[in-house]
């Protein structure tokens, strides 16, 4: 057999993310607005509505960056949860569990291309449209949304983005970070618009649009109050505004997911900071946390609790008579309804749109990206995949076969639009399990099963006794175990029906099969990949 253990001597990559960056970044991955969306549909069977009265609980979820900041640390390579998973437990629950974080955020990537249309360009150009009385602009944004066009709007997003790819990590991070500040700058002027028009000037705002655009609520005196009365007659009652469990799930969204610089942390500077990785991750939740905050507050107090809830309700189960087919097409048009300014409308809608779709691109092509890499470096699958560009420093081949993906995903989108949008609704859970919970254990056992790597690494901090990470591992495993039980136990979630299931957590047992498959094959070969797990990957 090979005594070769890593497929290439070097990564080829290099370190060239700053801290900034990295917080953007971060910041980007666990993007708070797709909170709205989520609530607007739970809103419709919890027992309260105030999201807020959740976060002192959701606080716990900080356990997920920390942990995360320390094992980065510890393993200052790309390739996040799949490097050192593999390297403290064992490869085949490193690679299970992280095939199926690959294979869900690769269909997310592609479902992100294809919702733009549905949350962004098409309701923001039907109120523009509105606003300046044009309407040309108010049927092109009707057809936007559409599958055909969001097909093909998404295929050139995928072209656009795997050609910035090819350009290195440092151009991907660099139209991350002007993504994330218009997106900041529209949501700062949503969350003003707010503030400044208050509920009875939105109320005026809602009825003149849904007057214009007619039906069986613009043909209504008051169209504000029809969607209420509507939602109720149809046998809605809106919850008490008082705390609900399923609240603590959702509000996590804003915080759990600002680790994602683990899997580029191979190119980002000074990685084995625990200081700096704990600023970029951490404090990138604690920023989203406090937009989470402004976002709501000013959303209940302008749009009304009530109203809010009703129209949620109603674009959920009963859309008819209403100019929008989901809840996020909805909240984006109030959103720009409120900024009454067609130049703030655009920034608004902009900036909302690309909270809940662009802004996860760079994100998440880098961290599927980069596994891949990973796993090629590891020679799990075709060495092909680890070659890097001499001049742009990044995986070409890989990026390559991620669009290939991409665009497989968008056309089967396309052809059964129903079935994607509800296997995206009901897969939320499925890629957090993949990448939080093995990472736990990971931490919480680093320290006596890996001892050699723990006592020179610049985690090694004790209490009483107990491993700090030991303790941070133990809490994160604790609440990961605790939001599988929430979206299980809430079955308005979907997910607790067994196919549901499988499709949440049934691609890391595939992954776990497929590792001893691919072993079985390299053996026979004389590839002996059981090297590799004994080594951190070169630098």
């Amino acid at each position: 057999m090979t005594e070769k253990p890593f497929a290439r001597k070097s990564s080829g990559l290099i370190r060239q993310a700053s801290l900034l960056d990295t917080f953007i970044y971060n910041s980007s991955a666990s993007s708070f607005v797709v909170i709205l969306g989520s609530y607007a549909f739970a809103v419709t069977f919890t027992t309260g509505g105030d999201l807020l009265s959740a976060i002192p609980i959701a606080l716990i979820s900080f356990s997920i960056a920390i942990v995360y900041a320390m094992l980065v640390a510890t393993f200052p390579r790309s390739g996040g949860d799949y490097v050192f998973n593999s390297r403290v437990l064992h490869p085949s629950l490193g690679f299970g569990f992280n095939f199926s974080l690959v294979f869900w955020q690769t269909f997310f990537l592609a479902f992100n291309y294809y919702l733009i249309c549905f949350s962004g360009l098409g309701p923001g150009l039907h109120i523009i449209g509105y606003i300046i009385n044009n309407p040309t602009l108010i049927n092109i944004g009707l057809a936007m949304m559409t599958p055909w066009v969001a097909f093909l709007v998404g295929s050139t997003i995928n072209v656009i983005f795997t050609l910035i790819a090819f350009g290195g990590t440092k151009k991907m991070l660099q139209v991350n970070n002007a993504i994330w500040i218009i997106m900041m700058i529209g949501i700062v002027i949503a969350i003003a618009a707010l503030a400044l028009v208050g509920n009875q000037g939105f109320i005026g705002l809602f009825n003149s649009f849904m007057s214009s655009y007619g039906g069986t609520y613009g043909s209504s005196p008051n169209p504000y109050q029809a969607i209420i009365d509507t939602a109720k007659l149809g046998g809605y009652t809106t919850p008490p505004f008082v705390f609900a469990w399923p609240f603590v799930a959702l509000v996590t969204n804003a915080v759990m997911w600002t680790f994602y610089s683990a899997y580029i942390a191979g190119e980002v500077k000074e990685a084995n900071s625990v200081k700096r990785n704990l600023i970029s991750m951490a404090g990138a939740g604690l920023f989203n946390l406090i937009f989470v905050v402004l976002l709501f507050y000013f959303s209940f107090r302008t749009f009304g609790y009530n109203f809010l809830t009703s129209l949620s309700y109603l674009t959920t189960y009963n859309p008819q008579g209403l100019p929008w087919g989901n809840a996020v097409e909805m909240l984006t048009a109030c959103y720009g309804l409120a900024a009454k300014n067609p130049v703030l409308v655009a920034f608004a809608v902009i900036g909302i749109s690309l909270a809940g779709t662009l802004i996860y691109t760079v994100v998440l092509f880098l961290q599927v990206s980069r596994n891949i890499f990973a796993w090629s470096m590891d020679r799990l699958v075709p060495e092909k995949l680890s070659e890097v560009s001499p001049k742009f420093h990044t995986p070409t081949y890989t990026n390559l076969t991620i669009f290939v993906v991409c665009e497989l995903f968008l056309l089967v989108t396309m052809a059964f639009p129903d079935a994607f949008w509800l296997i995206f609704f009901s897969t939320i859970i499925g890629p957090a399990f993949s990448c939080m919970f093995l990472p736990g254990i990971t931490a919480a056992l680093l320290p006596y099963k890996r001892k050699d790597i723990y006592e020179v690494s610049p985690i090694k901090r004790e209490i009483l006794g107990i491993p700090l990470i030991t303790l941070v591992g133990a809490i994160e495993v604790g609440f990961m175990t605790f939001m599988v039980y929430t979206y299980v136990a809430w079955p308005q979630f979907g997910i607790s029906a067994p196919l549901p299931l499988f499709l949440n957590f049934g691609m890391i047992a595939v992954g776990f099969i497929l590792y001893w498959v691919i072993r079985y094959i390299r053996r026979r070969q004389g590839v002996d990949i059981d090297l590799a797990f004994a080594e951190i990957p070169p630098v």
